[in-house]
């Protein structure tokens, strides 16, 4: 007998980038963070002693969530925390979308949104993206009970300025909710309207720009109503103590978070420069990653060729990615193995971009 549901049955699960088995990769695949989080998250965890993971976590997290405000400039009950920003999308639709109700989100996007509507068995509703990435005048007027947009957007990159997120909550009735992952490599957030509207939630991530990723830690922005609905239906110890206290530590050491982020900007601007030289077109990046397109359509045997090398980075089977490859940014040193490698490789690819066997794990 068949046990589960039928939007689960049918269900095709969310795959995240390849991580590999063995040593000696080069990670540009999954927008990790190539620095290590502050050395006080290191300087903490030396000093946690055992009777600290003998009792259970605060379950709302409050401490955390408080130093949160203070650095952006809210109230604690504005704040939501998580295990990762992927559980924040999740508690988020749990709360406001029904079976059978509509949820709206641009195409290409992030692709868990799609995963967790259907888990909740809402009606997706897909808007294109026209060619350079821009929301189309469809997805503001839609109705919908609640709307997803990444921004940065993932995989493309692109940053939707202020006014955009101004105009779609304008126009929106249901919940809008933003996820700003990557938004700490962009020149702009739209955090600011959440004093704005009652209706938009803003979600952001430890993962990235604090290289907390193995850590989960996620965390949102709400008005007061939209958390303490939001609080009702998350886990109650969602957020184990060690994760907590990585991101406080973390938080306290503003002056190397920024740092290293204009390091990951630094690099980005020079990796854009080198890959517009060997030919490939680039799409402008608000995010800790570029989006590039080969021209001579040799995209998957690119991705192959330097699986084949140990380098890591990402393939779309999606036809709006048609000849696309993302390249999360590395330290300067694998960025230049990467070029290396790259030169090599496109001086030897057929133009016909004929690929081999391997399929895309990424």
């Amino acid at each position: 007998m068949d046990w589960a549901r039928e939007n689960i049955r049918k269900l095709e699960p969310y795959v995240p980038g390849f991580q590999p088995k063995e040593d000696g990769f080069i990670k540009l695949n999954t927008n990790e963070n190539p620095y290590p989080p502050s050395p006080r998250v290191k300087q903490m965890l030396g000093r946690i002693k055992g009777d600290l993971l003998r009792l259970y976590p605060d379950p709302h997290s409050d401490r955390l969530r408080q130093k949160i405000a203070e650095i952006y400039g809210f109230r604690r009950d504005n704040v939501i925390v998580g295990n990762g920003s992927d559980e924040i999308l999740s508690i988020a639709l749990r709360c406001f979308v029904g079976e059978g109700e509509r949820i709206a989100f641009p195409h290409p996007s992030y692709s868990l949104f799609s995963v967790l509507g259907q888990i909740q068995g809402g009606e997706m509703a897909s808007y294109e993206l026209d060619d350079d990435f821009r929301l189309p005048p469809a997805f503001f007027s839609a109705g919908a009970r609640i709307k997803l947009l990444a921004s940065p957007n993932s995989p493309t990159g692109t940053l939707y300025p202020m006014e955009v997120i101004d105009r779609l909550a304008e126009e929106s009735e249901g919940i809008v909710l933003v996820d700003e992952a990557y938004v700490d490599f962009a020149e702009e957030s739209c955090l600011p309207l959440v004093r704005k509207y009652p209706h938009l939630i803003v979600v952001r991530t430890f993962s990235k720009s604090f290289g907390l990723a193995g850590a989960r830690i996620g965390y949102a922005f709400a008005p007061e109503e939209i958390i303490q609905i939001m609080m009702k239906v998350k886990d109650s110890y969602n957020l184990n103590r060690l994760g907590a206290l990585a991101a406080e530590a973390a938080l306290e050491d503003w002056d190397y978070f920024r740092a290293n982020v204009d390091k990951i900007k630094g690099e980005r601007k020079f990796l854009e420069k080198e890959l517009q030289s060997l030919g490939f077109y680039v799409y402008p990046s608000g995010a800790n990653f570029l989006l590039v397109r080969d021209p001579e359509g040799r995209a998957r045997e690119i991705y192959e060729k330097l699986l084949g090398r140990k380098i890591l980075i990402r393939y779309f089977d999606d036809v709006r990615l048609k000849d696309c490859l993302r390249i999360s940014i590395g330290t300067h040193e694998q960025i230049k193995q990467l070029l290396r490698a790259l030169r090599e490789i496109l001086n030897g690819c057929s133009p016909s971009g004929t690929a081999g066997e391997r399929k895309n794990e990424a």
